[in-house]
């Protein structure tokens, strides 16, 4: 008796191809794993101190508190 066929790839690529090979989407941030910590810290910062990007208010309220604070 022959041996068995172990395995084809005949008609697959027809078969992928049939909805089409489509790209993984992308995620909307980046992952920061490996980056240079100084450029991350110093991101950290800049969004904290910049007034003109939005913060949740819980974070808002922390730093207002602290700027309260110092004043005294």
């Amino acid at each position: 008796m022959a041996k068995s066929k172990n395995a084809t790839t005949h008609h697959n690529t027809q078969k992928h191809h049939r909805n089409g090979i489509r790209r993984l989407p992308k995620n909307r941030y980046q992952s920061l794993k490996g980056c240079n910590q100084r450029f991350i810290r110093n991101g950290r910062a800049a969004i904290k101190n910049d007034p003109t990007i939005k913060k949740n208010k819980s974070i808002q309220r922390r730093i207002n508190t602290k700027k309260a604070n110092a004043k005294k």
